[in-house]
């Protein structure tokens, strides 16, 4: 059993360490971690199913300014191994990985803070021309902490049961708990901010304007709105073409 909580560790590392963002970002989701974790345990059919329905929950959802709002890489590396263990029905492995899920949430934001004095020694080193030490600051050290962070909890749930997490939670200080929520949570504004300097232009302000209040009032699902968002670029884009053509 050590080795199959090594391994789901590893793979939560791999998945959250960052090391290269594109594989990271696909290799995170639950029925692409469901996979792995099902071929750890030796059913990769079981595995799969659970992923899937744990990947239902995360549908539509969007990390505004780079801060998740729920960790399904951990959630999924959590409640997959638990379901997997005890034979859990799939509809109940989504109730394990919702505080799990919270939980990554808070770990992902304490990495930010201890990346923070890497940044502040990596930016002294520019400074100084120092360049043959940034890769240290700037990747080696994030990244081995990173290792620690996602690897420990997942580790220790799979080797001791969701309840030792679920106890390590409820030790944390509140105060501690609720710093690391305000932090996360100015986030999301630092990512609309930059989301309205990239569509700065005025022609672009109309669409994001209407697309908030139509989303505000309809309150329709993140993938519903992205299909509209889809369609009406498609037919301003059609437009733009022909009228283009006529031009020319």
């Amino acid at each position: 059993m050590v080795i199959k909580a090594v391994l789901v560790g590893l793979l939560y590392w791999i998945a959250m360490g960052r090391a290269n963002y594109f594989f990271s970002f696909a290799f995170r989701k639950p029925v692409v971690l469901g996979v792995f974790i099902g071929l750890v345990f030796g059913d990769v059919k079981t595995g799969l199913i659970y992923g899937a329905t744990i990947q239902l929950m995360y549908m539509g959802g969007i990390e505004a300014g780079g801060n998740i709002p729920s960790d399904q890489g951990l959630a999924a590396c959590i409640a997959i191994p638990a379901a997997i263990i005890n034979s859990l029905d799939p509809a109940a492995s989504v109730a394990i990985a919702v505080p799990f899920g919270v939980l990554g949430v808070l770990i992902n934001n304490l990495r930010r803070t201890i990346n923070s004095f890497y940044n502040t020694k990596a930016d002294s080193f520019v400074e100084k021309g120092e360049y043959d030490k940034l890769s240290t600051f700037s990747f080696i050290l994030p990244w081995l902490t990173n290792g620690v962070l996602y690897f420990t909890p997942v580790f220790i749930a799979t080797l001791f049961g969701p309840s030792v997490v679920q106890a390590f939670i409820k030790v944390i200080p509140e105060w501690f708990m609720n710093g690391l929520a305000n932090a996360g949570g100015m986030l999301p504004a630092l990512g609309f901010a930059l989301t309205l300097v990239v569509m700065g232009r005025k022609q672009y302000i109309p669409f994001f304007v209407l697309g908030f209040f139509f989303h505000a009032i309809a309150g329709f699902s993140m993938l519903t709105g992205a299909v509209i968002a889809l369609c009406i670029a498609l037919i301003v884009s059609m437009f733009k073409q022909n009228e283009e053509g006529e031009l020319t």
